[in-house]
């Protein structure tokens, strides 16, 4: 039987924002970074599994959302994503959403029968950014994951690729593969910088490299690729800050053999599939091994042995604040990157500096 609850639903990389702690507000106020949500998500008392079986009855698939207030890529997704008609029609008819404050206590019944907060079950689902989305199978396993925002035609893409209406024994093309199928623009090459490393052999270049090692994926006539180089990159604050790298650059498209950071010999085109490479532009960063202490994250060989990795839309706030997280080692004793994010913005605030989310 379906529960039914009425409640005020609360929905870039990522962003950080700045919820409220202590005893919360009053009834006559309103949260600052409150942002309002449309009526067509799912209601839902977080049972998850109570959730997955209405989806699997309607043949929908479940998405969970996971956010915070006051981010402004939230707000994006929100403002820009939320009101396309196509993708609402699409969510509409193929999925559940779900919204799960990542700093929130509301008691959340995973999968699993566990019982934890939403903020216990953001960090065991290891979300680093907001807006995070994890689309779930009909076994209520992770099947895709979109770690920050998406700009409306690449969301539209991700929930074509994931329409539940595909046959079963449908073979799903890689992800990748999916991107490169859809392009048909001509390709005008990628964007040539002095500091990219034109190395091929990536093996090498993170093993003998005396700075921490960054990686591009990208792609030509890539939007957002056109805004990391062409204005992100030009800033002097993060020119300064990218100094402190080894950045190397990868075609994702490109049929070129490398050497990839595992040592093996594979094409850029193979090397991004292997890494589950689905934006571009993606970063992904190899630390050094004088760094002195052992780094809180486990390498996952998805990751080819990358410490972190970027796969959403930036803007320049988040961007220093990541080649900040990487390049001061913080990463080693602060493995959840939100937290990083918030404490760098305070002590900005606090030596006067003005801290624009959006800048």
């Amino acid at each position: 039987m379906k529960k039914i609850i009425f409640i005020c639903l609360f929905l870039s990389f990522p962003c950080v924002a700045f919820s409220a702690h202590g005893n919360g507000l009053s009834e006559e106020l309103v949260n600052p970074g409150f942002y309002e949500k449309p009526d067509w998500f799912k209601q839902s008392f977080l049972d998850l599994q109570d959730d997955l079986d209405d989806a699997n009855e309607n043949n929908k698939r479940i998405i969970l959302y996971f956010h915070q207030d006051g981010c402004p890529y939230c707000k994006k997704l929100l403002d820009d994503n939320f009101s396309n008609k196509n993708i609402v029609e699409k969510m509409k008819q193929h999925y559940d959403l779900l919204e799960i404050n990542m700093w929130g206590d509301k008691s959340i019944t995973s999968i699993s029968g566990a019982v934890l907060s939403e903020k216990e079950f953001a960090k065991q689902m290891k979300v680093m950014f907001t807006p995070t989305l994890v689309v779930l199978d009909r076994e209520g396993l992770p099947l895709f994951r979109m770690n920050g925002y998406y700009a409306p035609d690449k969301f539209l893409t991700v929930l074509d690729y994931l329409s539940p209406d595909k046959k079963l024994n449908e073979k799903w093309p890689d992800f990748t593969e999916y991107l490169s199928q859809k392009k048909q623009t001509v390709s005008h090459g990628l964007h040539t910088e002095k500091f990219i490393r034109q190395d091929k052999d990536l093996h090498k270049l993170i093993k003998s490299s005396r700075k921490p090692v960054m990686i591009l994926f990208e792609q030509a006539d890539c939007a957002e690729c056109n805004e990391l180089h062409g204005d992100l990159f030009r800033r002097l604050p993060v020119y300064k800050k990218l100094k402190q790298f080894t950045i190397a650059q990868i075609d994702i498209n490109s049929t070129q053999e490398i050497i990839a950071p595992n040592g093996e010999t594979m094409t850029s085109k193979t090397l991004a599939k292997t890494l589950k490479i689905q934006y571009t532009p993606s970063i992904l960063f190899f630390e050094i091994k004088d760094y002195g202490t052992k780094s809180n994250k486990t390498n996952s060989s998805s990751d080819g042995g990358a410490v972190f990795r970027s796969e959403a839309y930036l803007k320049g706030f988040h961007l220093q604040a990541l080649l900040d997280y990487i390049s001061t080692g913080a990463y080693q004793t602060e493995p959840e990157f939100q937290r990083f994010v918030q404490r760098r913005a305070d002590k900005m605030r606090e030596e006067g500096v003005e801290v624009d989310l959006w800048e």
